[in-house]
């Protein structure tokens, strides 16, 4: 009687470890399968026929699409829809977007912000000595980030903070993300106080001139002179094969220019140009959203 006993506790215990594995592994299994789909969240997402915004656009998807995920690529997503055994890709961060109603071409563009300078390297110093170029490039860096971020695009920040960032790691970073555009920010400074005031563009490589003009364009709408876009072997600008500018938003030098640049409200009107100026260079670059 006493074997008897023992026999049938033990093999309660084993059925139960048994149906403990059994259903962790069903969890596990849907889990796996949860993430390989994928319901669009924004109307006209674009499914392409690479992982890019240079791919040519095979067809516009709604809200509310379900999708399942075949293959990932910095950010795009290769899927097929559930009716649909052909498969093309999507921009992940649109996809996935709850906040955005409808996606554009600047939602699925990647977009590399450098804010000059940084840490020790203070860049250029107002007339009183008292504020630093690095100090403003991050504010209006921060600002365009959150501009383009709540417009769909994805952001990268070569810094958030006021630290150094090896001048060589910035284009690094453009080319690991496969960056549709680099912008590079910073402010002027004069031999002398007060002796220069404007903004101005700068390029690079060929491919970077089509951006530098749309920005240029767009950067008109400051209350500062616009001085101009033209070649300069920065290197920043230069080691990189992704389009890329920097800019000179102003004379920290200069007490006239100063007196915008410490602003927010000139800060801000900066970010909205650069988004404008960004809005412009994509729709000429890649005409009815069809890439190339």
């Amino acid at each position: 009687m006493f074997h008897l006993i023992n026999w049938i506790k033990q093999n309660k215990i084993g059925a139960i470890i048994v149906g403990v594995f059994t259903f962790a592994t069903m969890i596990l299994i849907i889990s796996l399968a949860q993430q390989n789909q994928l319901t669009t969240r924004p109307d006209q997402v674009p499914l392409r026929t690479g992982p890019g915004l240079n791919y040519k656009q095979i067809t516009k998807l709604k809200a509310g699409t379900k999708l399942t995920v075949v293959a990932k690529n910095n950010g795009w997503w290769q899927v097929k829809r559930d009716n649909n055994q052909k498969v093309g890709w999507v921009a992940s961060w649109v996809a996935n977007n709850t906040k955005l109603k409808t996606a554009t071409q600047l939602s699925e563009a990647t977009i590399v912000l450098d804010p000059g300078h940084g840490g020790s390297d203070t860049g250029a110093i107002s007339t009183d000595g008292k504020h630093y170029e690095k100090t403003y490039t991050l504010k209006t860096a921060l600002a365009t980030e959150k501009v383009l971020t709540n417009a769909g695009a994805r952001v990268i920040m070569v810094r958030t903070k006021d630290v150094v960032v090896p001048l060589l790691y910035i284009p690094l970073k453009a080319e690991k993300d496969n960056a549709d555009a680099q912008i590079s920010f910073h402010f002027d400074s004069s031999e002398s106080n007060n002796s220069a005031s404007g903004v101005s563009q700068y390029y690079y490589n060929d491919n970077s001139q089509s951006l530098a003009q749309a920005l240029n364009g767009s950067l008109n709408n400051l209350p500062l002179e616009n001085r101009g876009y033209e070649t300069m072997p920065y290197l920043v600008i230069k080691d990189v094969t992704r389009p890329a500018v920097l800019l000179e938003n102003g004379f920290i030098n200069s007490d006239h220019d100063f007196s915008y640049i410490r602003q927010s409200s000139y800060q801000q009107k900066i970010a909205h140009d650069v988004k404008s100026g960004l809005v412009a260079y994509l729709s000429n670059l890649y005409p009815n959203n069809n890439g190339q």
